[in-house]
C-alpha cells in the first residue's frame, strides 16, 4: 500500500528547510506537492517527521489486522498498534514523497512484528527500512473466578467473561461460559486464568472396563461387535477398545455411553 504525502506542507509547517553555511534558500512549490530547488542553489536537507512515519506504519498495520479479524472466528474485539520508530527521516533531495509498507512474512500480526517501509521520492526508491510494530490483540474470553482442581466438573458460577489481552495466548480460548457444558478440568485452573482448550476435557461417560458396542461401517455394510473400553472418555473423544471376539485393540470415537464408532478400512 502506498501513502503519499505533500512534503511541501511539512516543509512549511515545520520549517524544516536547513540552509547551508552560505545561507542558501529554496522555493516551496505547494501546488505541485514538492519542494523544488532554485536554480544554481545547493541541495537542502529535509525531514519527514517521526510522528508521520509512525502514523503511516500504524495505519497500514491496523488495516491488515482488521482484515484478519474479519476472518477470525474467535472474535477479536480490540487491538492496539504501536510502531517502534524514533527520529525524523532526513531527505537529501526534497520532492513528492510516497511511502509503501510491505509484509516481511505471512505470520499473523501478533506481538512484535517487523514490516518493510519504502520511501520513494518523485517516483524513485530513495531508501528501504524495517520497522517493528507492537500488535496487541484483545477479545472477550472465559476467565476463572476461583481455583479449580484437576478432574473437577466445570460449574458456570466459577467463571466470567472478560476482555483480556490474548496476544500471546496459546491453545485457544472460549467465548462463552455455555461452551464449558459437560466439561471438566483436564489440569488445575488458577484464579483469574484464561480458560484454554488445554484446561478442559469432556466429562467421561465411558470408563475403563465398560462393556460397549463397537459400531463398524465398511462400504455399504454396518456391523456391531462387542468390546470393552480400555480407557475413560467423553462424547467425541477417541479411546482404545478391545474386540472381545478377536482380541484386537482399535481406536474408536465415543458416540454415547454404550456405543463406540470404529472407522472401517
Amino acid at each position: 500500500m502506498i501513502r503519499r504525502i505533500d512534503i511541501a506542507f511539512y516543509l512549511a509547517a515545520l520549517a524544516f528547510a536547513i540552509a547551508t553555511a552560505a545561507g542558501a534558500s529554496s522555493t516551496v512549490a505547494a501546488a505541485s506537492g514538492r519542494a523544488d530547488q532554485a536554480a544554481g542553489e545547493p541541495a537542502l536537507m529535509g525531514a519527514i517527521p517521526e510522528d508521520l512515519v509512525r502514523s503511516i506504519v500504524e495505519t497500514w498495520t491496523t488495516e491488515q489486522i482488521e482484515g484478519e479479524a474479519a476472518e477470525d472466528t474467535d472474535g477479536v474485539t480490540r487491538y492496539e498498534v504501536s510502531a517502534r520508530w524514533q527520529g525524523d527521516i532526513l531527505l537529501d533531495v526534497p520532492g513528492e514523497v510516497d511511502f509503501k509498507v510491505r509484509r516481511l512474512s505471512s505470520r499473523p500480526f501478533r506481538g512484535p512484528t517487523v514490516v518493510r517501509l519504502e520511501l520513494h521520492v518523485d517516483g524513485k526508491l530513495d531508501r528501504a527500512m524495517t520497522v517493528t510494530v507492537d500488535c496487541r490483540l484483545y477479545r472477550d474470553v472465559v476467565v476463572s473466578t476461583r481455583s479449580v482442581g484437576r478432574g473437577t466438573p466445570l460449574a458456570a458460577d466459577a467463571f466470567v467473561v472478560e476482555e483480556r489481552d490474548v496476544t500471546s495466548l496459546k491453545h485457544g480460548s472460549f467465548a462463552a461460559i455455555e461452551d464449558l457444558v459437560d466439561m471438566q478440568s483436564a489440569r488445575p485452573i488458577g484464579v483469574g486464568e484464561v480458560v484454554s482448550h488445554r484446561h478442559v476435557e469432556a466429562v467421561p461417560i465411558v470408563h475403563r472396563g465398560d462393556d460397549v458396542n463397537m459400531s463398524v461401517s465398511t462400504g455399504n455394510m454396518s456391523l456391531i461387535a462387542t468390546g470393552v473400553a480400555m480407557e475413560d472418555g467423553g462424547v467425541g473423544q477417541r479411546i482404545r477398545v478391545r474386540n472381545l471376539d478377536s482380541g484386537k485393540v482399535v481406536y474408536g470415537e465415543i458416540i454415547d455411553s454404550s456405543t463406540i464408532r470404529i472407522s472401517g478400512s
